[in-house]
C-alpha cells in the first residue's frame, strides 16, 4: 500500500484571527508551508483589516484567490468554524471558488500537523498498488 498525495492539494485551516496554509508532504501527512495572522496579512497585501470587507476572513479569502491566481494550488480544502467557514465560502470567487472540494467546520488551528492526519483523512486518500 502506497500513500500518494492528491497533486494540488490545499487546505486553509482558520479560525476567526489566524490561519494555517497546509499541503500533504509525499508520506500523505499535512505540514504547515505557512502560518499567517489579520497584522501579516494585512502587511502582505497593505491593507489593515479593520479596512477590509470582511475583516480578517476577507483579507484570507483575498489571499486564498491571490495564491489560486498563482497556481499554487488547485484543489482547496477549507476547515474553520461555521461562521468563518460560511464567510470564507462567500467571499471566495470565480475559479478560487471552483477549485473547493471540501469544507470541515472545526477549529483546528492550533492542531499540530502530526494530528491532523486523521482529522483530513477524507482528503488525504490511501491508494493501493
Amino acid at each position: 500500500m502506497v500513500e500518494m498525495p492528491v497533486p494540488g492539494l490545499y487546505f486553509v485551516i482558520a479560525n476567526d484571527v489566524r490561519a494555517r496554509f497546509v499541503r500533504p508532504d509525499l508520506d500523505n501527512r499535512p505540514h504547515t508551508i505557512r502560518a499567517v495572522d489579520a497584522v501579516t496579512l494585512g502587511h502582505s497585501g497593505g491593507i489593515s483589516p479593520d479596512e477590509m470587507p470582511g475583516g480578517f476572513a476577507g483579507l484570507l479569502a483575498q489571499s486564498i484567490i491571490d495564491e489560486f491566481a498563482v497556481d499554487l494550488f488547485t484543489h482547496l480544502v477549507l476547515v474553520a468554524p461555521s461562521h468563518v467557514l460560511r464567510d470564507l465560502i462567500a467571499m471566495l470567487d470565480g475559479p478560487a471558488a471552483a477549485s473547493l472540494i471540501g469544507s470541515l467546520a472545526a477549529d483546528l488551528v492550533t492542531v499540530p500537523d502530526h494530528e491532523l492526519r486523521p482529522l483530513l483523512g477524507e482528503w488525504l486518500p490511501v491508494i493501493h498498488d
